[in-house]
């Protein structure tokens, strides 16, 4: 590299997550053998939604067959700022031998733009690039990027809600029909974040004369649109398996636990790519296509703030029950009656490298490039989670104010 023995970008205070709305800070890092000459020395930061994948055509004639490409990009920012010298400069601007560190400060917008993302046929990335441009030869860059999560709170009450369902199949072998298979399967809630732990309730009769085994598995679904065309893959992740169930038996599962791993939370915002969950309950019938069915689940960003998860009996002033509604949610008192020194303080989440791996976000044009370029995204995650089933009604004064308290491990 000539005179120049170190060029990076490096976020102040060893960040990489960061919010919509947020201010992303750092310097760039220059240190040379001897005096430079050069133009400037600029940095950007960019956020870009990309697809891109390919479908083999056939001509239907002796030409063969081709390729044809889908793309489609959505560019949600990109900001600039000189760090030396001058973008109209003549390249007389010289810098001398010894490290320079040069400040910089962007603000991310505070909507309009979606949570990072690596996938097979596309990406929403946002990153930092520094280059270094120079007289009458190449320029030097280096280029980092950092991880954006766009809140999705479990907290909200449509989030709180289980999610239920139930099938029936029946078997049948030339002209013999056996007895029904049936499952009913429900969660504990429909929002969850990494780390936690998918609550499932399910029931199994097999009343068939076949052995069935039920697993229960997260499934997550990626989905990419360009050029009015649509390109979907499909994950799974953790995967529990029950016991066999014999002939003319019936079996249950209460609060069986299902692992979210470090995944990507749910996308839902952003027009190039989505991202949902579904908690898949099968049961496999040798010799038949199995018997399975989906509940969709959310995965969110913000943890579960245990005060927030009570069932309770809606209660009427007069003392009758709703009997339609799930929960009952106490009004919030005045301003005037909160003691403020009572509310404890959340810590600050902590994070998890995504299972996928990290990838390399060196794109066609980046060439020259200065030190690693690999990057994993980082997700919220919920460490030393802990099931807790929900009271008994019987256990639950509808009329107390709820007890808040947290319990996180800091990383």
């Amino acid at each position: 590299m000539g005179k120049l023995r170190v060029f990076e970008i490096v976020f102040d205070n060893g960040k990489s997550v960061y919010n919509p709305s947020e201010l992303v800070n750092g310097k760039c890092i220059v240190d040379l053998r001897g005096d430079m000459k050069m133009k400037t020395l600029r940095i950007l930061m960019r956020g870009v939604a990309k697809v891109h994948w390919t479908e083999s055509r056939s001509t239907g004639n002796r030409l063969g067959a081709y390729t044809e490409h889908y793309n489609a990009e959505i560019e949600y920012f990109l900001k600039r700022q000189v760090l030396f010298g001058s973008e109209t400069g003549d390249g007389r601007e010289v810098l001398t031998e010894g490290r320079h560190e040069f400040h910089f400060s962007f603000q991310l917008p505070s909507g309009g733009i979606s949570t990072s993302f690596e996938g097979k046929y596309g990406s929403i990335r946002y990153w930092l690039k520094a280059e270094m441009e120079k007289p009458w030869t190449f320029n030097h860059k280096a280029k980092k990027a950092f991880t954006v999560i766009c809140p999705i709170d479990i907290n909200r009450s449509e989030y709180l809600v289980p999610v239920e369902n139930n099938m029936e199949k029946v078997l049948c072998c030339w002209c013999c029909t056996s007895g029904p298979i049936s499952l009913y399967a429900r969660t504990d809630r429909k929002g969850y974040c990494p780390g936690e732990s998918i609550a499932i309730t399910a029931d199994f009769e097999n009343l068939s004369s076949r052995t069935i085994i039920p697993h229960a598995t997260l499934h997550q679904t990626q989905t990419f649109l360009a050029g009015g065309k649509s390109r979907t893959r499909h994950s799974k992740y953790t995967i529990v398996t029950g016991l066999a169930i014999q002939p003319g038996r019936t079996t249950s599962w209460d609060a069986q636990l299902l692992k979210i791993p470090a995944v990507t939370p749910s996308i839902i915002n952003c027009c190039l790519i989505r991202v949902d969950y579904a908690v898949r309950i099968s049961l496999q019938i040798p010799g038949a296509y199995n018997l399975s069915m989906d509940l969709p689940v959310l995965i969110g960003t913000v943890p579960l703030r245990p005060a927030n998860y009570r069932h309770m009996t809606p209660v009427l002033e007069n003392g009758n029950e709703i009997p339609e509604s799930p929960m009952y949610y106490q009004p919030a008192p005045p301003y005037s009656e909160i003691d403020m020194s009572s509310i404890p303080v959340e810590p600050p989440p902590t994070y998890a490298e995504c299972v996928e791996g990290s990838v390399d976000i060196a794109d066609e044009d980046d060439d020259n490039i200065i030190g690693d370029t690999r990057f994993t995204p980082m997700y919220a995650y919920v460490h030393s989670y802990h099931h807790q089933p929900p009271p008994a009604y019987s256990e639950i004064d509808p009329q107390s104010r709820p007890q808040y308290s947290y319990s996180s491990e800091i990383s």
